[in-house]
């Protein structure tokens, strides 16, 4: 069957290589060209760049699929919806793919928080150099909260041009902006966060291959609190790969 997979990340790329290797005719759409590239390097077909409801329909009526993969950071809820929508609108199935999360258990360096405001509040009160680790996308939200005005930021975002860009516009010093593509593991956030002396680390929870516990671990042994963005409630429910994959080909 031919399928449109909605992924910019390592899982769901894994993802559509193996619906590739079972004979599915797969595209994969990336937000990124940094995505797109990471895509072509396994050999995927890959469309780049941010769409909206109607070049979406679009893609999906001209390309002939017959279903979308949603594949999507679990934080994605806008495109999520998009793709829900539109699959209804078209009669086409939506299946979503959703990334393993953390079992935590509760520790007193770990805080967890709702939404970004209250991540603001949390760390303001449990530090004055706070690190964020949650992307480039919120930023504008991050800065504009009154209780980080008076606290020295750092910024862990990936490294292209755009993002720089953006991060710059909104303010950051570059001794403020570690720019750098991830993973990481524990030993490299242990470094990076004695070398700039942090006193809060803000995440998101992105599960076992989004560098979570590697940041817990380094946290834990640097004795740093966490705070940690709670994911978006769903109904999505977290299965393996070949559970996905058995109950695409039933459904579609």
């Amino acid at each position: 069957m031919k399928l449109l997979v909605l992924a910019g990340t390592k899982d769901g790329r894994e993802l559509a290589d193996a619906l590739r290797k079972r004979g599915h005719d797969i595209l994969i759409s990336t937000l990124t060209s940094y995505g797109a590239d990471l895509a072509l390097e396994q050999g995927l077909q890959v469309r780049s760049g941010e769409m909206d409801s109607q070049a979406l329909v679009d893609l999906v009526k001209g390309g002939g699929f017959t279903a979308i993969v949603d594949a999507t950071h679990p934080y994605a809820v806008r495109v999520k919806e998009m793709a829900k929508t539109v699959c209804e609108e078209l009669s086409i199935p939506y299946l979503r793919w959703q990334r393993s999360s953390l079992e935590l258990e509760a520790h007193p360096l770990i805080h967890w928080a709702e939404n970004i405001t209250t991540a603001a509040l949390i760390a303001a009160e449990l530090g004055h150099r706070i690190l964020l680790t949650t992307g480039s996308n919120a930023l504008p939200e991050w800065v504009s909260l009154p209780s980080l005005h008076d606290k020295n930021l750092y910024i862990r975002v990936l490294p292209t041009s755009q993002v720089l860009a953006r991060c710059e516009l909104l303010g950051f010093k570059p001794n403020q902006i570690i720019a750098a593509q991830g993973p990481f593991s524990q030993e490299w956030d242990e470094a990076m966060f004695k070398q700039l002396k942090i006193e809060v680390v803000v995440t998101k929870e992105s599960g076992k291959v989004g560098g979570t516990l590697e940041k817990i671990q380094a946290c834990h042994r640097l004795n740093i609190p966490l705070v940690i963005l709670k994911r978006p409630v769903t109904d999505d429910r977290d299965s393996s790969l070949a559970q996905f994959i058995k109950c695409l080909e039933e459904i579609v």
